[in-house]
C-alpha cells in the first residue's frame, strides 16, 4: 500500500506543479498576446540628415619668401705694408736703459704698425757693449728690452704679442773695440716671431 500512496503523492505533486507552471505561463502568454494584438505604434522614421560638412579652413596665402639678405662679402684681409724692423732699432746711452725721444718715436711707429697687423708678434732683443761682466751685460740687455716692451704696452699693444730676450754682449752689431763700435752695440732690436 505504501507503493500506491506514494504514486498518488507523486501524481498530486506533479499536477500542482504543472498547474503552477501553466498559470505562470498563461499570464506571460496573455501579456505577450496583448502586446502582439496591439498595433505597433507608428514609429516615425526620423530621417537623420547628414551633418553639414565642416567649414572649409580659411584660405591661407603662403607667406611671401623673405627677400634674400644682401650678400655681404667678407672684406679681404687688409694688406698691411711691411715694416722695416731694422730701421726701428733703439740705441741706448752707456749703462742706461731709459728711452730717448728718438727711441719713443720708433716705438710709436712700431705700435701703429702692430695695430694694423693685428696678428703680428714681436720679440724685443736687448743688447749691451763689451764693457762690464757677462752677467751684468745680460741683466742690462734685459732691462733695455723690458723698457721697450713696457712702452709698447702703454701704447695699447697686448703683452701677449710681445716677448723679450737679452743677449748681453754676445751678439755685437759691430765687433770693433772703439767707442763708436760700442755705442752701436748698446741697443734693442725687433724681430718678427710666429
Amino acid at each position: 500500500m505504501v507503493k500506491k500512496s506514494s504514486w498518488w503523492l507523486v501524481i498530486l505533486v506533479s499536477i500542482v506543479a504543472v498547474s503552477f507552471l501553466a498559470a505562470g505561463c498563461a499570464k506571460k502568454s496573455v501579456v505577450k498576446e496583448e502586446v502582439a494584438g496591439r498595433p505597433a505604434p507608428a514609429v516615425e522614421a526620423k530621417k537623420e540628415e547628414p551633418p553639414p560638412p565642416p567649414p572649409a579652413p580659411p584660405k591661407v596665402e603662403p607667406a611671401p619668401e623673405p627677400a634674400p639678405a644682401p650678400k655681404v662679402e667678407a672684406a679681404p684681409p687688409k694688406a698691411v705694408e711691411p715694416i722695416d724692423l731694422v730701421g726701428l732699432r733703439i740705441q741706448y746711452a752707456f749703462d742706461d736703459y731709459s728711452l730717448s725721444s728718438k727711441a719713443k718715436e720708433n716705438l710709436e711707429k712700431l705700435a701703429g704698425w702692430m695695430k694694423q697687423a693685428d696678428t703680428a708678434k714681436i720679440q724685443v732683443e736687448g743688447h749691451a757693449c763689451e764693457i762690464g761682466t757677462n752677467e751684468y751685460n745680460l741683466a742690462l740687455g734685459e732691462r733695455r728690452a723690458n723698457s721697450a716692451k713696457t712702452y709698447l704696452e702703454g701704447l695699447g699693444i697686448a703683452a701677449g704679442r710681445l716677448s723679450t730676450i737679452s743677449y748681453g754682449e754676445e751678439r755685437p752689431l759691430d765687433p770693433g773695440h772703439t767707442e763708436g763700435a760700442r755705442s752701436k752695440n748698446r741697443r734693442a732690436e725687433f724681430v718678427m716671431i710666429k
